[in-house]
């Protein structure tokens, strides 16, 4: 069945390994270990990463498949003053969770027929990196064999019966081309990578600000805005990287879209909020609004500034 596996994989050009469904334990005890040790700041790891320590792996599924995907950049458009303004949402902000499952009915189907196959949502990156599918870069993304960074990790667990001698698990690994680079730490417009270890300060990191409501932090300069949710700096400055593929989403909101979304009212906003509703369903970000327009006012801010 691995033979099989492998096929499909490659047929679709993902990546695929697999290994013992121990190892999602043994990430999420490192994850609390790390916690411990005072590795992550504590609001981050409440946010973040806390629920991760909480389930182990179905005793019945023995195995854990691993798949990397190449993914695109999305661009997203805006009116507004008369304007169309043109945004990025970086790879796998679009249709994540569908993807997952498109991935896991494919898989069920033809990589694995006949075996059951579910869901392992958390922590992907972290299962993925023991079980040899991919390396750390020193930004805390993973990269992948031929394929780089710009990837969705999808995991599985399965009753399929794969050889798991030997595959793991493994120690996480940093690229070799890691060693005396340092262009990551340099271009990360929030000082969120240290080049003295291979852990992100997540609470600086502008992905996890930008994902989560709330206010702005009075350190982070408007300057460092440049994508409608996440971050790309790190990643397109990485040598390692290929050159970031880019795709037309299809989708612009309307002047009136733009300014509610902006607004953020509460009340029922009519044709407007079914618009902005069915868009952000159609790009797998449901009830995004407080987030994404937030986000877009502080973009657009950000323009303003360099184009003044």
């Amino acid at each position: 069945m691995n033979e099989q596996l492998e096929r499909w994989a490659c047929e679709r050009g993902y990546r695929v390994s697999w290994g013992p469904a121990a190892v999602v334990s043994e990430a999420r005890r490192e994850i609390v270990e790390r916690r411990a040790n005072g590795e992550f700041e504590a609001s981050f790891f409440h946010d973040e990463l806390e629920g991760l320590a909480s389930e182990d792996a179905d005793p019945r599924r023995k195995t854990v498949v691993m798949v990397a995907k190449p993914v695109p950049a999305h661009r997203i458009y805006f009116r507004l003053h008369g304007r169309r303004i043109e945004t990025l949402l970086p790879p796998t902000y679009v249709r994540y969770r569908a993807t997952f499952e498109d991935v896991r009915q494919d898989l069920e189907r033809n990589g694995l027929a006949g075996a059951h196959v579910e869901h392992l949502d958390w922590p992907v990156k972290a299962v993925a990196a023991r079980v040899g599918l991919v390396r750390y870069g020193r930004n805390n993304v993973t990269y992948a064999p031929g394929l780089g960074s710009y990837v969705q990790l999808c995991g599985f667990l399965t009753d399929a019966p794969l050889p798991v001698s030997g595959h793991g698990p493994y120690p996480p690994a940093l690229l070799d081309e890691c060693a005396h680079c340092g262009a990551c730490a340099s271009a990360c417009p929030t000082g969120a990578i240290d080049e003295d270890r291979v852990l992100l300060r997540g609470e600086r990191c502008l992905t996890h600000l930008n994902e989560n409501p709330g206010s702005w932090p009075q350190w982070l300069p408007a300057s460092a805005h440049h994508c409608l949710m996440g971050c790309l700096a790190c990643q397109q400055a990485c040598p390692v990287n290929g050159e970031l593929d880019v795709v037309d989403s299809g989708l612009e909101f309307s002047e009136e879209e733009t300014r509610v979304l902006m607004e953020g009212l509460p009340e029922s906003r009519g044709s407007a909020e079914c618009g902005i509703r069915f868009k952000l369903a159609w790009l797998g970000q449901p009830y995004a609004e407080p987030v994404l327009g937030r986000n877009l006012k502080i973009l657009l801010d950000a323009q303003a500034r360099v184009a003044g």
